[in-house]
């Protein structure tokens, strides 16, 4: 709604309060984001969406109008929330942000562990498994108040059960600060295959993207385990009750990851959803290499099946498309996956690690708690790798363009009479460029990897690599490991017996 006010705002710091009353029903489903679960000894309640908002303000379009109504997410502003939540003594209330009165809602022995949790890098357990059902878990009262409070953030959530497991551990960031990794689940969901291990996750996922793109900016930062298959809000994470293993671990993972995108560099999911789904999913991946030794790290991704079946495909729409223009079924491709997919090629295949991890780490630096639109990310990565990236942004987001490379003709070159190396020439079919990798096998079992970058597609649609041998060649391979998503596998292959 609109609120016309009698008098302008002062500038320099003008204060305007509103009061609102306003209730409604929790829903038990539906809602996606939000809801309650039936466990054996209570009700989970997690709640979000939960307070009317303020519209974004920017410099790009002024305020920010759009409805919420389907795919898109949210584009919400920054600021300071504190907020009480009153509810039966009998539960733990878990909240964003910073709990202000601990010594008011826990046990003395709770608080004890609560307090010991602050320095432990081992799981501390707030209230064990076995304690969940005794009475005397819980102070003797009816009602008692949580107080919570959480600063420079975009919203705030919170959960609220007396089924809760609760498991606490410190985190350590890179300043030297260290925060309070939490966990609450029901006793269901407590075995170690599955939420035992929730605080060891969100540790691990906290410290790792600290240290790798920028500092955790929160206090605490809590699970929940709930009937909400993921969400994420600051501070605060609700993941599915159910999860095992390496679906526990992923999805703690990838809603955590969201701290970084959009929180922390406060993107629009509303148009771009992209900018916040597709960046998480690309350092999901780096994350769960690194977690435990790659304890739940996968093959990689085979990005010719990819090309074939994916990228160019018109089924799909452009990744620039609102979410609410977008089938439903396309948008797992578009939000994640492919922008997922085109920033691991632009990292390992284009800039390499170096480059681009600098240039990625000054983009979340240059634009922490503002408002990027996707071609300020564009200047920036450009800017902090010192290349004109522009082909790569024009082919992968602002169209939906395909890759063939194809290997045309491989000729023996001679010096009286004697073989001095071959020329390969390697043919661009499409509108897509990508940098040329070529494989060499000569007839001892030789091999060598030949690379040679984008640029030459500028002016050209075919390119003669230069092989210096006195060898024969047995075969020549275009992408041996498929890390480009080349469309068409059936030109990729020279070999000497079938040519």
């Amino acid at each position: 709604m609109q609120i016309r006010l009698d008098q302008p705002l002062a500038p320099n710091g003008d204060l305007v309060t509103i009061k609102m009353d306003y209730s409604y029903i929790v829903p038990k489903e539906g809602s996606d984001r939000t809801g309650h679960l039936t466990t054996k000894n209570g009700e989970i309640f997690a709640i979000a969406q939960w307070f009317p908002r303020m519209c974004v303000y920017d410099d790009v379009i002024g305020w920010n109008t759009l409805p919420y109504w389907g795919g898109g997410e949210f584009y919400c502003e920054y600021g300071d929330i504190n907020f009480a939540i009153t509810a039966p003594a009998s539960h733990i209330v878990m909240g964003s942000g910073e709990l202000l009165n601990p010594a008011e809602v826990f046990t003395p022995e709770q608080l004890k562990r609560w307090n010991a949790a602050k320095l432990s890098d081992a799981i501390v357990h707030i209230r064990s498994e076995a304690e969940v059902t005794d009475p005397k878990s819980r102070p003797a009262k009816d009602k008692l108040t949580w107080k919570f409070k959480i600063t420079n953030a975009r919203d705030a959530a919170w959960a609220s059960s007396k089924a809760f497991v609760l498991d606490a551990a410190r985190y350590k960031l890179p300043s030297g600060k260290t925060g309070l990794a939490v966990s609450a689940q029901p006793v269901e969901s407590n075995g170690v295959d599955s939420y035992g291990r929730g605080v060891e996750y969100v540790k691990s996922t906290i410290e790792h993207y600290s240290s790798k793109w920028f500092e955790y900016p929160y206090p605490m930062a809590v699970n929940v385990a709930t009937n909400i298959g993921g969400m994420e809000y600051p501070g605060i994470v609700f993941c599915g009750w159910t999860a095992k293993k390496a679906g526990a671990w992923g999805v703690i993972d990838h809603e955590f990851g969201h701290t970084w995108f959009p929180m922390i560099v406060g993107s629009n999911e509303r148009k771009y959803g992209w900018m916040d789904e597709g960046f998480n999913t690309f350092i999901n991946g780096i994350s769960k290499k690194n977690f435990n030794k790659g304890e739940y790290a996968g093959p990689p991704a085979d990005l010719h099946k990819i090309g074939k079946s994916v990228i160019g495909n018109p089924i799909f729409e452009n990744i620039m498309q609102m979410p609410d223009g977008m089938a439903e079924r396309n948008i797992g491709v578009n939000l994640y996956s492919k922008p997922g997919w085109g920033l691991d090629i632009l990292r390992n295949q284009i800039l390499g690690e170096d480059r681009f991890d600098y240039a990625f780490r000054q983009y979340i630096k240059n634009w922490a708690f503002k408002h990027p639109t996707p071609f300020d990310f564009f200047r920036s990565m450009e800017n902090g790798a010192g290349e004109d990236l522009a082909w790569f942004w024009r082919s992968w987001w602002l169209n939906s363009w395909k890759m063939d490379q194809g290997i045309a003709t491989v000729e023996a070159v001679k010096k009286d009479d004697k073989l001095v190396g071959y020329n390969i020439k390697v043919v661009n079919l499409e509108k897509m460029p990508m940098p040329i990798i070529l494989q060499v096998k000569t007839k001892s079992g030789k091999t060598e990897i030949v690379k040679v970058p984008v640029d030459v597609w500028m002016k050209n649609t075919s390119w003669l690599v230069r092989f210096p041998t006195t060898e024969e060649i047995e075969s020549v391979i275009l992408d041996p490991d498929k890390v480009l998503p080349d469309s068409n596998p059936d030109n990729d292959t020279w070999t000497a017996t079938g040519n």
